[in-house]
């Protein structure tokens, strides 16, 4: 009994959600629908393309004819669900020095948090503030900055960034898409991004806007071309492959809305966050603000291979922390699996029609995991329903000596607690509320109502005026009442009546004798402030102009 009892007491205890690790299940997978669907699956999209995603350069025609329902998926998902987000950064300068979103959001005792380095003089923003859910806005004015954003997106930010495939990026970094912050040319990728290279493609900037190309990876037409030639065109591979592409372009237009402006530019190239969001990411912020909180991602069990673009396992929904609803950071993150007949509805032309009134809350979000956006851990709401299969993959890894979390290179988690190396066996703090402080939108300046017009002043008065004495009429007298005193007003004794006169208390004692000026009806007790407010009112004039008139006249 004791030793059981001593080993209970030093074992750690994991209480916290998200403690505890938990795999990829391929029949709990296929069970709920993310494998294995023998429907096929049709991709009927019609309409023309956004043209923020339409000048595409150096394309194979069979390639980019592949991509055609990805961009018209990610064309439909930008216009229901990606404007608002769009317009905290095409509506607003962001750059101005007076932008609430330049001060660092974390209350620690170092600016951990920081977007820019503490030597930086660039006006930076450190967050991106949330105009779009600013109280004060009324539905008039958020419609004038989604009319604004519109207009910029089809506009010069359109006519500003092309797109093109990219057959190395995957291969030699593991990339799916990047947005290049200058042109790219002829580059290769280990010459893009460098410093002076954007200085200089900045100095040939027009009104401050650069000119961006987005790479995607070729290994997406590819695959869909492959697919097709195998007669798979309504597989389900062919079906997941083509939202990957479209979730994969929306990223990167998240990116490309803040690096469109030469102001951004910082030595390290770090981004800002955006709003509540826990992680320095604006691709992740961007889609996760469509999808409710949530991020699409591949399926990798731990049997398959890693590094191929290979969607065969099925996709998941990852969730993106936020400071709205997590205090903490979870050891594991929490996964579920998505539904191809999810994805196959976004594809669906019908299905659009049908829900064109709220695409967002009948399409695109999902609403079977919003019982699961404002925990961590896996819900148990969700997993009762058997509509997802569940995971809790690892957000760190070991380095060196210790275990350290998971984070892309110089991107910073925005809780300083939750970044850096941890415990896997122990509990973590959790963050308090004045931890984080989110930025908040500052209501717009009105102008001040513009006073009455005074009317026209007289014309000035000449010196031979000013010498001429005030007629008595200027001054009325105020009505005054004589005073009359009676000086013997003391009530005599009666000595008939017996009675004895009461003795009043003896009063204070005058040292000297007041001086005391009887008042007199025909004397004008009036201040010398107060003829000149008269004089100034009668006049029409101003007592400066009035002060200024009488001392010209002294000096003359």
């Amino acid at each position: 009994m004791a030793p059981q009892a001593t080993r209970a007491r030093h074992d750690p205890v994991l209480t916290q959600p998200g403690s505890r690790a938990k795999k990829w299940n391929k029949v709990e997978i296929r069970k709920c629908g993310a494998i294995g669907t023998t429907e096929l699956r049709d991709l009927n999209l019609r309409g023309d393309v956004h043209p923020i995603f339409a000048n595409w350069v150096d394309a194979d025609p069979g390639l980019r004819r592949e991509l055609e329902q990805p961009l018209l998926l990610a064309s439909r998902i930008l216009e229901a669900a990606g404007l608002p987000w769009m317009s905290d950064f095409l509506s607003h300068d962001i750059f101005t020095k007076h932008y609430p979103g330049r001060q660092p959001s974390c209350r620690c005792s170092f600016t951990h948090s920081a977007a820019a380095p503490e030597d930086s003089s660039e006006l930076v923003p450190r967050t991106i503030v949330r105009h779009h859910r600013a109280v004060w806005a009324e539905p008039e004015l958020k419609e004038e900055w989604i009319r604004n954003t519109e207009d910029e997106l089809n506009g010069d930010m359109a006519s500003a960034t092309t797109w093109q495939l990219d057959a190395d990026m995957h291969h030699e970094r593991g990339w799916v898409g990047y947005t290049c912050r200058h042109p790219r040319g002829e580059l290769a990728l280990d010459e893009l991004d460098k410093y002076e290279t954007i200085q200089r493609w900045d100095r040939e900037c027009e009104n401050g806007k650069r000119k961006l190309t987005i790479l995607l990876a070729a290994e997406f037409p590819k695959r869909l071309a492959e697919l097709r030639s195998e007669g798979k065109e309504r597989s389900e591979e062919y079906l997941l492959t083509s939202f990957m592409a479209a979730i994969t372009i929306l990223h990167e237009l998240g990116h490309a809305a803040y690096w469109r402006d030469c102001r951004a530019l910082t030595r390290d190239l770090h981004e800002p966050y955006y709003g509540a969001s826990l992680e320095m990411e604006l691709g992740d912020s961007f889609i996760a603000s469509i999808f409710g909180g949530w991020l699409p991602i591949p399926i990798r069990t731990s049997n398959s291979t890693q590094g191929g673009l290979d969607f065969s396992e099925g996709l998941a929904w990852k969730q993106s922390l936020s400071w709205d609803f997590h205090r903490m950071r979870p050891k594991h993150r929490t996964h579920y699996s998505i539904p191809v007949d999810y994805v196959a509805q976004l594809f669906s032309e019908e299905r659009w029609l049908e829900l064109h009134q709220d695409p967002v809350k009948g399409l695109i979000q999902p609403q079977s995991l919003e019982p699961a956006v404002r925990d961590v851990g896996i819900c148990a709401q969700v997993t009762t329903e058997n509509r997802h299969a569940t995971a809790a993959i690892a957000d760190f890894h070991c380095a060196g000596q210790g275990w350290k979390w998971d984070r892309l290179p110089g991107a910073r988690f925005r809780i300083p607690q939750y970044d850096g190396y941890l415990c896997p066996d122990l509990d973590l703090p959790i963050a308090t509320d004045d931890v984080i402080e989110e930025p908040k939108p500052l209501p717009q300046l009105k102008p001040s109502p513009m006073p009455p017009d005074r009317p026209p002043p007289p014309p000035p008065l000449s010196s031979s005026d000013a010498l001429l004495s005030p007629r008595p009429e200027m001054f009325p007298k105020p009505p005054r009442q004589p005073v009359i005193r009676k000086l013997n007003n003391k009530k005599k004794p009666d000595p008939a009546s017996g009675r004895k006169p009461k003795k009043t208390p003896p009063g204070f004692i005058r040292l000297a004798k007041e001086e005391q000026t009887p008042l007199s009806p025909d004397r004008n007790e009036i201040s010398l402030d107060e003829l000149r407010h008269r004089l100034s009112e009668l006049l029409g004039v101003s007592l400066n102009e009035l002060q200024e008139f009488f001392e010209a006249s002294r000096c003359a």
